[in-house]
């Protein structure tokens, strides 16, 4: 039951993403004779698996009616304009959007599940869903470091569509953990509320994960698909002859793949075995995928304050450091002939703690500073790269450093949140409860709602009780 129930959810997603870019421009079939066709098939899916064994007499009869309902659904809504040629880029983005969804969608239910909307469609159709989705949010409110409920619901509102609540919830699970599989899952809700589109953002998340692990299939794949809406027809098939030939034997979507180079190479009119493989990654800037690479690595500044988090990939390979190393050196050189480049001098310093050069990384902060003397960011994030070397957990006093980091916070915003955390955590440290008490309350009231450091200014307090 629960994989045709997971069909009709992909099929609804498919649906979704592929509307848009049909009607925006014209499609030569009627959409409501096409949704029927493809209702009757599941009908007949239905009592296939029926004869099989795979579902039985109650499963296939909710099934039916779920079907059944979808077709009234359907012959309720108006039909499409109709026209006898589509553009040529979105023919292409059609064909990639038809395979994208089932293919991936397949393989991450595969590796990590949801909730099972089957069950909860079942009980009570999309009110018992809704009525599910909304306790695992409440849930998450409450303990907003839990990353593993954190990370269900940000695949739970992907399944069901949601996706902006998706990017938003993904968000938060990135500065939880930011590993290649949580930023290619990001980049994938970006893609789905893009009407099937890669944008910047999405690429961007696509690259930070292979920048982790260049082995990462999704990420892949969806930078093959941006070949595909960039007009580069042969460029996609590259990076999925490369993704299909060093993928395992029984991977899920391996099929599906083929079969979607198969179907750009024949709207592109190309011969797929005359083209070579060629690594998604490899068409990214060397320079690109460094700073990818240092952007991917960086604390978030949750994480970076409170290092006992869920948090940081692995170590760097000896050939992604070099080229993170090489990457800072250059910004330095270039910045040193640009001085009045305030990001920069940002990166540059975020680049510095990602290399635990915490002296060339407080140099810079303190140049961006120089240009911006009422920005709290460069001293804020100086504060978070001073964090990764303190141990929240252990007695003594912080560092003089970060101290008198968060003071100059506070002096320009005193109600900056982080700043506030970590000056009660100091006050906690050498036994001044009631200071501490005070400032990390101050802290939960400036505290954005989906903060992963509200859990812990909860359990902080209750221990200062």
């Amino acid at each position: 039951m629960i994989w045709l129930m997971f069909a009709l959810i992909a099929l609804a997603a498919t649906a979704a993403l592929l509307w848009p870019l049909l009607t925006k421009s014209t499609v030569a079939e009627d959409r409501a004779a096409y949704d029927l066709t493809v209702f009757q098939d599941q009908l007949l899916e239905v009592d296939r698996d029926l004869a099989r064994g795979v579902l039985n007499a109650t499963e296939a009869d909710a099934a039916r009616l779920e079907i059944q309902r979808r077709i009234l659904a359907a012959g309720r809504a108006p039909a499409a304009p109709s026209s006898s040629e589509m553009a040529p880029r979105r023919k292409l983005a059609v064909i990639a959007v038809a395979i994208a969804v089932p293919v991936l969608a397949a393989g991450l239910y595969m590796r990590v599940g949801t909730p099972d909307l089957a069950a909860a469609e079942a009980r009570g159709g999309a009110a018992e869903i809704d009525k599910m989705v909304e306790q695992l949010a409440a849930k998450v409110a409450k303990t907003p470091n839990d990353i593993e409920a954190v990370a269900l619901l940000a695949r739970t509102y992907t399944r069901i569509g949601r996706f902006a609540d998706a990017v938003t919830t993904y968000r938060q699970v990135l500065a939880l953990e930011p590993d290649a599989f949580n930023f290619s899952s990001y980049g994938e809700a970006i893609v789905f509320g893009a009407d099937g589109r890669v944008n910047k953002e999405a690429h961007d998340a696509f690259v930070k994960a292979l920048s982790l692990d260049r082995s990462e299939f999704r990420s892949r794949f969806y930078l093959g698909l941006e070949h595909v809406d960039k007009l580069q027809p042969k460029d996609a098939i590259a990076v999925w002859k490369e993704l299909t030939a060093t993928a395992p034997a029984d991977a899920p979507w391996l099929g599906m793949v083929n079969e979607q180079m198969a179907g750009v190479a024949k709207e592109a009119k190309l011969e797929t075995s005359t083209i070579l493989p060629k690594h998604a990654i490899d068409f990214v800037a060397p320079e690109e995928l460094a700073l990818a690479r240092v952007q991917a690595s960086a604390p978030p500044m949750a994480v970076a304050i409170r290092p006992t988090a869920p948090s940081a990939p692995g170590q760097m390979s000896p050939e992604a450091a070099k080229q993170v190393e090489e990457m800072v050196a250059g910004l330095a050189a270039r910045l040193e002939k640009s001085p009045d480049d305030y990001n920069g001098w940002l990166m540059l310093g975020r680049s510095y703690t990602v290399l635990k050069n915490y002296d060339g990384a407080k140099s810079a902060y303190d140049k961006a500073s120089a240009l911006k003397p009422g920005d709290v960011e460069p001293k804020l994030q100086y504060m978070a790269s001073l964090m990764t070397t303190v141990d929240p957990e252990s007695m003594g006093a912080l560092p003089p450093s970060v101290t008198e980091a968060a003071i100059a916070i506070l002096k320009i915003n005193p109600k900056q949140p982080e700043a506030l955390y970590v000056s009660g955590l100091g006050r906690a440290k050498v036994g001044d409860k009631p200071g501490a008490r005070t400032l990390l309350n101050q802290a939960k009231e400036a505290m954005p709602a989906d903060s992963p450091l509200k859990a812990d200014i909860e359990r902080r307090l209750e221990a200062l009780k």
